[in-house]
């Protein structure tokens, strides 16, 4: 801090009031609201200090220790723990001064401003450093306890779920970068994956991996794409598998992933010796394609319990819903930033979009079942637009509260 930041700090002061979030469920934490003076470059690890302090607790220092020079009395080390909070200022993450966030958020100092606190996560710690990749991991993918990445290298990686995030697979499955994955599980066989991956090759292939063994080309699928292939996802219901994947260049191809030999979709277990490629591998054409958005769809979602609707979402600012059968545009849904990621709640059409604006929106999709063509339901439109850095912890708390 330079000599002028000092004396500014120690000269002139911002009036705030402290808050506790409404979404901390421990309501022990929570502090007097009334306007208190703090000097005007207080940042988060002051304000964090001022609130244990308020709350009876140990005051922890700039270096990260307690610090016993606030109080000499032995009660002092009777006192709880200090708790790291973080704060909101204007539903933002405050990550500079106060009186700087203010400002920037154009909010008059004339009056207290209002700040929200909730007790901060601590950074995951792991039992070392992982081992390091040997290229850039560009798509991932989890389904029954495997992690599933996708690699620039063109690889495929699978790794355990246990005490420790363990590598038990690889195959290398494209010649170019992999940008799209995602996985489901076999009917009544957990043990057993479908993977799809795309790639920037115009490839696009499905592999089945059973725990415990290798990954076995299931098929190749052709005829669909002609640029690089940018989302992919599969679903299976009543022992039918499906597969929806779009393109750099806005196009949607649907595809009706093929059993095998032996008509349960298992890995197929003939295959040559020190080969990860099965005997027969098939190759697949498209059920339908066709131009879906102007640019690139950055997501997929099949419909929630229906295989008659897939939503998309694209560059092109828009998040529309298909029906499969006809291809009709069932509702198109336009916002002002290109929509880079598309997640689907768990029981309803309800889905979440990410933005280069660092915002996620949550769109609702679901339609009456009579909207024909491009009608639009007057009730459908964007429920939530939240600010957040905490990506995917916010949309699992949300999408598990949404009826």
């Amino acid at each position: 801090m330079t000599d002028f930041e000092t004396e500014k700090a120690e000269g002139e002061q911002i009036r705030i009031s402290l808050v506790l979030s409404k979404s901390c469920a421990d309501r022990s934490l929570a502090v007097p609201t009334d306007p208190i003076a703090v000097p005007s470059l207080t940042r988060k690890k002051g304000l964090s200090a001022i609130i244990n302090h308020l709350l009876d607790r140990k005051v922890v220092s700039d270096n990260g220790e307690d610090d016993d020079t606030v109080s000499s009395d032995s009660d002092d080390e009777e006192k709880l723990p200090a708790i790291p909070f973080d704060f909101l200022l204007n539903n933002k993450l405050l990550r500079m001064s106060v009186e700087a966030a203010a400002r920037k958020e154009g909010l008059s100092l004339e009056k207290a401003v209002e700040i929200q606190y909730f007790p901060a996560r601590n950074a995951p710690e792991g039992e070392g450093e992982s081992e390091a990749m040997p290229d850039w991991i560009s798509s991932m993918s989890y389904c029954s306890n495997i992690l599933i990445t996708g690699n620039c290298d063109g690889s495929i990686r699978f790794f355990s779920d246990g005490d420790a995030l363990n590598q038990v697979h690889a195959v290398k499955a494209h010649s170019g970068p992999i940008k799209c994955i995602s996985s489901c599980s076999f009917p009544n066989q957990s043990d057993n994956i479908m993977v799809a991956s795309g790639s920037m090759d115009h490839t696009l292939l499905t592999y089945s991996y059973e725990k415990g063994g290798n990954a076995a080309l299931h098929a190749v699928y052709s005829g669909g794409h002609t640029s690089s292939i940018s989302s992919v996802k599969v679903t299976q219901q009543n022992n039918e598998f499906k597969m929806a994947s779009g393109e750099w260049d806005g196009r949607l191809c649907i595809w009706d992933i093929p059993a095998s030999d032996n008509d349960d979709f298992s890995q197929a277990k003939k295959k040559k010796k020190g080969s990860n490629i099965a005997t027969e591998v098939k190759e697949v054409s498209p059920k339908v394609f066709f131009k879906a958005h102007s640019q690139n769809i950055s997501g997929i979602e099949w419909g929630v319990n229906s295989l008659k609707t897939i939503i998309t979402s694209s560059w092109d600012h828009s998040i529309k819903t298909w029906d499969v059968d006809s291809q009709n545009n069932i509702l198109t849904l336009n916002g002002s930033k290109v929509v880079t990621c598309l997640s689907r709640c768990h029981n309803s059409d309800v889905v979440a979009t990410g933005h280069p604006d660092c915002s996620v929106r949550l769109w609702d999709m679901r339609t009456s079942g009579t909207n024909e063509g491009n009608v639009f339901d007057s009730s459908l439109r964007p429920r939530y637009v939240v600010m957040y850095n905490s990506f995917h912890q916010l949309l699992f708390v949300i999408f598990n509260l949404l009826p």
